[in-house]
This record gives structure tokens, sequence and C-alpha cells, in this order.
């Protein structure tokens, strides 16, 4: 994976989950970064050790203050924008659908045209594998569209607006990249595997309580998914380019669990909690990912035992009695 760069690239929802890995993996390539978050789910921890670093630049607001973003983007004159600020956990999108339609629509064309004003030519949006139709089957990047729930529809509504700005911008790259299940340190939401490694910490000796287990989900390292999403921009041609950013393989949370249990040295109880149910879930959530492979020649690696266990090792190594 080679990243020697050099351009400014200004990465939204830098202080969160893919964020800030990717402004982490930008910086230690020397490039210059401007980073954005109004700290809505992103942690002020997380861009702390960025902040000493003479090629990073941070500022707190919010991205649908469209005429402070094009002020700033215009002071900046950015290569590349990286579009991540949204809310991404479904359940909190689900719970108030007005603030995530305000922050991932209006939110993203506040983006675009602030980027517009200024002149960027090349454009990154984290849209979703939730935009596809429920299927058994590996999604391809032109699978049938059928989002299910509000997250899913204002990715999509995402999409078309930056299929719609293409057209203002013929000579503009776009690429919208279709995010599957991350997971890695410094998650912000309250997914699954940060739910079970809390629930280990704070009762070592007692069942989990979890909510549905049986579904298949396709899940990506995170440090890999962020070099995915610098590499796509960088060689994707002009226009819009859709790819799938996963690994192309889907496990079940019952499989994640038992690796962790051998991880842990121990075997992992769990108890189902009706009220962590989620009443509508899809069964199945898998990518094909030859169209990224051919993109920028690698994929994000499926093992989930060595993701896992690197996971659990870094988390040990900040609070102790997690691996016996």
């Amino acid at each position: 994976m080679n990243m020697n760069y050099s351009q400014s690239w200004v990465v939204t929802g830098a202080a969160g989950f893919l964020g800030s890995h990717v402004v982490e993996k930008l910086l230690n390539c020397g490039e210059s970064v401007i980073g954005i978050d109004n700290f809505f789910s992103g942690s002020k921890e997380f861009i702390k050790p960025f902040l000493d670093n003479p090629n990073f630049i941070f500022y707190e607001m919010d991205i649908r203050d469209v005429n402070e973003l094009t002020v700033l983007f215009q002071n900046h004159q950015p290569s590349i924008v990286v579009h991540l600020a949204a809310i991404h956990f479904i359940p909190a999108a689900v719970a108030d659908p007005t603030l995530t339609v305000s922050l991932n629509v209006h939110g993203t064309q506040c983006v675009l045209t602030a980027a517009r004003v200024a002149g960027v030519k090349n454009f990154w949006f984290a849209s979703t594998g939730d935009v596809y139709k429920p299927s058994e089957l590996p999604h391809q990047e032109d699978s049938i569209i059928e989002p299910f729930n509000i997250y899913g529809l204002t990715k999509l509504m995402g999409e078309q607006l930056l299929k719609l700005e293409s057209k203002h911008q013929p000579s503009a790259k776009f690429v919208i990249g279709r995010l599957f299940n991350l997971y890695g340190v410094r998650e912000t939401n309250p997914h699954i595997i940060p739910e079970i490694i809390q629930q280990i910490r704070q009762q070592p000796n007692k069942p989990l309580f979890l909510g549905n287990l049986w579904p298949l989900r396709d899940m990506v390292p995170v440090e890999e998914a962020a070099s995915a999403v610098i590499e796509s921009i960088q060689k994707a041609p002009i226009g819009i380019t859709t790819v799938n950013i996963a690994s192309g393989v889907a496990h079940s949370m019952e499989e994640l669990i038992e690796i962790m249990g051998k991880i842990l040295g121990k075997p992992i109880e769990v108890k189902i909690d009706p009220a962590k149910i989620r009443s509508v879930e899809r069964s199945h959530l898998q990518a094909d990912v030859s169209k990224l492979k051919k993109l920028i020649g690698w994929t994000p690696h499926s093992d989930v035992y060595r993701g896992l266990k690197n996971l659990l090792m870094i988390e040990d190594s900040t609070q102790e009695n997690l691996i016996t």
C-alpha cells in the first residue's frame, strides 16, 4: 500500500472512528490535513495525538454551517475532501430521523457546495452497504438498491447528491465508498464488538447479555478501510466511481464471539437480552470486492481471528486483565 502523496486533504468527521484512522495514515505519510469535527460522536482524545503535528490543523465546527465551511475551504484550498461526518449508528439514526436527514443529507450538500466554490476536484464520500436490497448473495456495486432504514436512505440520498454534483463538474473526481462493518480501536458507537469488550471488562466472570447473534456481516479492519479510502480517491478515474469497502467474507456474531473466547482463553457464555434485539435486521450483509481489488490492487483482509486478536491486545495494553 504505497501512499507517498503530496497533496492537502480535508477530512470531515476527523475525530471519529474511521476519520481518526484516515488522519493518522495521511499524517504518517507526511500529508497536510485539515480535520473538521463537532464532537457529536467523535472524541477529542482521538485527535489529541495529532495536534502537535505541524501538518495538521483542526477546526471544531458543524458541517451544516455552509458559509463558515466555504470560507475555510477557500482559505486552505485543499486538493482532496474525504467526507465522513454523519450519524452512522443505525439505532441512533432510527431514533432521530430528523437529525439524521439534517446531518447526513443537508450536511453532505454543504460540504459539496463548499468544495465546489473552492475548486476542489477530488471528493470521497462515505456511503454504506446498507443501501443495498437485502440479499443472501454478496453485493456488487450494481446490485439492486433498496435501503430499508433511515440511515441507508440518507446515504443513498448523499450518493445522489454526488452524482448530481458530478454533472456540474465533469472534470472532477467523485468516489462513493460503500463501507461495510468496520471494527478496531477508537470505536465511537456501541456496536457489538465494543459492547462485548466492555461487558467482559466490567463483569469478566458473568455471561454477556446481547441482542441478535445470527446475522452474517462483512467485517473490515478499520486501519485497512482507512488505507482503502485514501488509495481509492487517488486511483479512481475522473467522474463518479462507486466501490465497496469490505473484506468480501461474512461472519456471524456467534462465530466472532467464539473466536474471541479462544483468544481470551475461556469460553464466553451469552444470554439474549430482549431489550437489545433489533426488530428489523438484515440476515446477511456481504460485499463483492472484485471492483475494489481492480481499482487499488488489494482488499482489506478477512482474517477475523488476526484482526480481533490485534484489537484485544491493544485493549489489553491500555487496561489490564482482559487476555488471560
